[in-house]
Parts: structure tokens; C-alpha cells; sequence
């Protein structure tokens, strides 16, 4: 049975966006509700009047959660962990495990940074050599990832914890995109316990949803050399 004290928390989002992605797994590992109010980027609502004042930086996603906004994925599901399930392990209270965890968050934007380089030419520019460009960067971080899991189960230990939900969404929308993986062996062992996590569902649609938008766009480019 859901506890009522952790129904009904905001979340502005659109499903095939990694960052949204990573707060729909930690919501949902956790059991906590969300309300998802989607905002469309390609006919630009985000940076309608109304959106803006809820986050003038017009990105996605933004969280209302009883009048407390907080954007920035990485800060809401950290948020979420702190406030509705302060003693989870996906979030360990221990200072140096916690610690790890952060460090692998702030990789994560790096990574994020990476995913970008590949997906938006694509997406909004239909610019295949920027995006082709932007294979060299995925891979640096994909080698550091590597390594990661060389030294833990885990990105951030031998438990699951929130930075394995945060980067699993930057990289399985690289797979659907028919990025070549085989050369890391340790990320898509890991990528298949993943998953296998009940709650995978939330991530696995809109992963293959953008990996495939993506797709399409660099065949149309492709086609018309």
C-alpha cells in the first residue's frame, strides 16, 4: 500500500529525455508518485511565459513538490532520496559512500555533456559530422565507466545506488541509437542488471524512443548524400 505522504509530486518532463528518465527511476524505486506535466520542447512551451517562471533556465525537468521548485535531475532525485527515503541504501547516510556517489553524479554530467554531443546534431540540426565528432568524447567517458566497474559491481560500489539510475539513461539511449558497445565488455554486463530491475520500464521507452529518433535522423541525412 502507497503511503499518502509521498503522492503527488510535480514533475515537469518529457518521457525521452535522459535527465527526466533518471528522476522517473528514482521516484519509482522509492515509491514515490509523480504527476508528470509534460513540456514540449520542439514547439519550444518551455520557454513560454508560464514555464519560465518556473525555471528560467527553461530546461526539463523541473519539480514542484508542494511549492518547492528544484530543477536539475541530479538535485531532485537527491532531493527525493534525502526527503522520502532518507535511509534507502540507493542513497547510503554513510559520509564516504555517499561521497562516491556524488563523485559518480558529477561524472554523470560529464557524461550527459558527451550524449549531448551525439544526439543534438541530429535531433536539431540534422548534422551528422558534428554528431559523428561527437563519438570521440562517448567513448573517453564509456573508458572511464569501464573503469569504474573494474573496481565495483556497481558505478559507485557493490550496491545499486542513484548514480547507476542517473548514468544508465545516458547510456542506454546511446544503445538504442546503435552505438557499438562490445569493446566494454564490464558496462554492458552492467547494463544488463539494469535491466533487469522491476522498475526498468520507466527508463526502457523513452530510451528507445529518443536512440530511435536519433536514428532516424541520421538515415534521412544519410539518404540524401
Amino acid at each position: 500500500m502507497k503511503n499518502d505522504a509521498i503522492m503527488g509530486v510535480d514533475l515537469y518532463a518529457i518521457e525521452a529525455s535522459p535527465p527526466c528518465r533518471a528522476v522517473f527511476l528514482v521516484a519509482k524505486a522509492i515509491g514515490v508518485d509523480l504527476n508528470i506535466k509534460p513540456v514540449n520542447l520542439f514547439t519550444g512551451e518551455h520557454m513560454k511565459p508560464w514555464f519560465l517562471k518556473i525555471n528560467p533556465q527553461h530546461t526539463v525537468p523541473a519539480m514542484d513538490d508542494n511549492g518547492l521548485i528544484l530543477t536539475e535531475s541530479r538535485a531532485i532525485c537527491t532531493y527525493l532520496m534525502n526527503k522520502y527515503a532518507p535511509t534507502n541504501r540507493l542513497y547510503p547516510r554513510d559520509p564516504a559512500a555517499r561521497g562516491l556517489v556524488d563523485a559518480r553524479l558529477y561524472y554523470d554530467a560529464d557524461l550527459a555533456t558527451a550524449h549531448r554531443g551525439i544526439i543534438r546534431p541530429l535531433l536539431f540540426d540534422k548534422n551528422l559530422k558534428a554528431s559523428q565528432d561527437g563519438h570521440a568524447k562517448f567513448h573517453e567517458n564509456l573508458q572511464v565507466l569501464e573503469w569504474f566497474l573494474g573496481q565495483s559491481a556497481y558505478v559507485a560500489g557493490d550496491q545499486l545506488t542513484i548514480a547507476d539510475l542517473s548514468v544508465i539513461t545516458y547510456v542506454s539511449g546511446i544503445e538504442a541509437y546503435g552505438f557499438d558497445f562490445s569493446a566494454y565488455p564490464k558496462v554492458m554486463a552492467w547494463m544488463a542488471k539494469l535491466k533487469a530491475l522491476p522498475y526498468y520500464e520507466v527508463n526502457d521507452k523513452g530510451a528507445k524512443m529518443l536512440g530511435g529518433a536519433a536514428l532516424k535522423a541520421k538515415q534521412e541525412v544519410e539518404g540524401k548524400k
